[in-house]
């Protein structure tokens, strides 16, 4: 458990003042060294307090949650993680009110920031009820927490494909302004369906992924240095290898490394489906080439660290009920500036949105 800085300092200045006080009344070599270790003690330790706090970092992410039993146990699976953030990957109630979702979730409300899935806009009502309870004024937008950018896009508007539409002007000067930013070490864009995936048994054509979207939304990926992509959509769990835009098969992009979980500087994202939240699951028929780890088995969730300073990004799929994980991937930066590792924002993201 980390001790508040500002006692740690109190305790600092009071060792210190202790030292010039005695020192003039005690003229023993044993005093002294006693009274400096300590003082040593006390700086190391709120030196090491300041950099933990300003680097480490903790969120969750999984979609496609429904309201029955296996919904309460994410969430359950959610408080026990206790992050900072919850991203919220699509479709949530599957009915035509959102108040069962809303009610499960309460414990990790005030955490969430919401994606749109397709079961998410059935109709206007439903979707402004999403939007109304998160204070969005639109169903996409950024935000930062420490050195980690957040960029939440919305699949469910068509025209995310065409670079010359509204929504993909702001993710391009976003993403343009974020790789830029000393303060940012990480990027993650969140959105509901997925780009690409292995074969599965869900049957609707968006489960197989959109070469349309791939075409506009991945080179832009390439393009601003974006680390994680998480999706939804398809009720299971991948988890691909790093991977960049493959312009002649878009469905099939190239791996840039063949390392199954821990990368150090990698070229491109890695991207991850986590449509685990309880809804049921999508069957997986085989294995794509550029995932790396994959289940149907299980509901729970991705749980995300960053650690050494922030140089580092830990992501672990946890099932719900506790258990063994089932799969574990690390990216680590060499690269990052000072300023990235030890930035942590003023404001609040959760006051309002987009």
């Amino acid at each position: 458990m980390q001790v508040n800085n500002f006692i740690l300092f109190i305790i600092v200045y009071q060792v210190t003042m202790k030292i010039q006080t005695y020192s003039i009344h005690q003229n023993t070599v044993c005093f002294r060294i006693v009274l400096l270790i300590i003082a040593s003690i006390s700086f190391s330790l709120l030196l090491a307090n300041m950099s933990s706090a300003a680097a480490d970092s903790r969120f969750d992410a999984v979609g496609d949650w429904g309201c029955a039993s296996n919904a309460k146990n994410t969430a359950s699976n959610i408080v026990g993680k206790n992050p900072q953030l919850v991203l919220q990957l699509g479709d949530y109630s599957y009915q035509t009110k959102a108040t069962c979702w809303f009610n499960i979730i309460k414990p990790i409300d005030s955490k969430s920031k919401i994606n749109i899935g397709n079961h998410d806009d059935t109709t206007t009502s439903l979707l402004n009820s999403y939007l109304k309870h998160f204070n969005l004024k639109k169903p996409y937008y950024s935000f930062n927490i420490d050195n980690v950018h957040f960029l939440i896009l919305n699949t469910e508007d068509s025209k995310l494909k065409k670079t010359s539409s509204t929504q993909y002007a702001f993710a391009e000067a976003d993403l343009k302004s974020a790789s830029k930013d000393p303060n940012i070490g990480w990027i993650i864009v969140s959105f509901h369906k997925p780009l690409f995936t292995s074969p599965n048994g869900c049957s609707a054509g968006s489960c197989k992924g959109s070469a349309s979207l791939t075409k506009s939304l991945q080179p832009l990926f390439d393009k601003y240095n974006v680390d994680l992509v998480l999706e939804g959509h398809v009720h299971n769990y991948q988890r691909t290898f790093p991977l960049k835009f493959n312009s002649a098969e878009p469905l099939k992009p190239t791996k840039t490394s063949t390392a199954k979980s821990d990368y150090t500087d990698p070229t491109g994202q890695i991207y991850a489906i986590v449509g685990t939240g309880g809804i049921n699951f999508h069957s997986l028929n085989g294995k794509a080439s550029f995932v790396s780890s994959q289940q149907a088995v299980k509901f729970g969730i991705l749980d995300l660290k960053t650690t050494g300073g922030g140089t580092k990004l830990t992501g672990t799929f946890y099932p719900n009920g506790g258990g063994s994980s089932l799969d574990q991937f690390s990216i680590t930066k060499t690269t990052l500036s000072q300023a990235s590792q030890s930035h942590s924002i003023g404001s609040d993201p959760f006051s309002s949105s987009g």
